[in-house]
């Protein structure tokens, strides 16, 4: 099962540097919909996600986080892509600095999708 999340990792994202949000909120999406179909398709039971951001050298850093259980172990599995800072809407950047700022509940409110 890991070299299927490992794969499907690869073909989503692994790391990306983007200039387009456009580009992010549509990558995120797909990201979500590939995962929780992958897992189910899996059997993967007792998995959660949660997304992080922060500002740093002039680009805002989005890292999505997916833990599940697999053999009674959990594991951790993360994406992350930045976005050049002028490209990303004021609501994304609002609050966040340097430290790394758990915005799950953001985004799933903004890009109405269940992270």
């Amino acid at each position: 099962m890991i070299p299927v999340l490992v794969g499907l990792g690869a073909l989503v994202g692994g790391y990306l540097v983007v200039t387009n949000w456009e580009e992010v909120t549509k990558w995120l999406q797909e990201l979500m919909s590939e995962l929780q179909t992958s897992l189910k398709k899996l059997g993967v039971e007792g998995y959660t996600a949660k997304l992080f951001s922060n500002i740093q050298d002039g680009a805002l850093k989005l890292v999505h986080r997916l833990y599940y259980k697999e053999n009674g172990k959990w594991i951790e599995k993360t994406t992350t892509r930045e976005i050049d800072e002028s490209q990303v809407p004021e609501w994304a950047k609002a609050g966040l600095g340097e430290k790394e700022t758990d915005v799950t509940a953001r985004y799933e409110k903004e890009l109405e999708l269940t992270i």
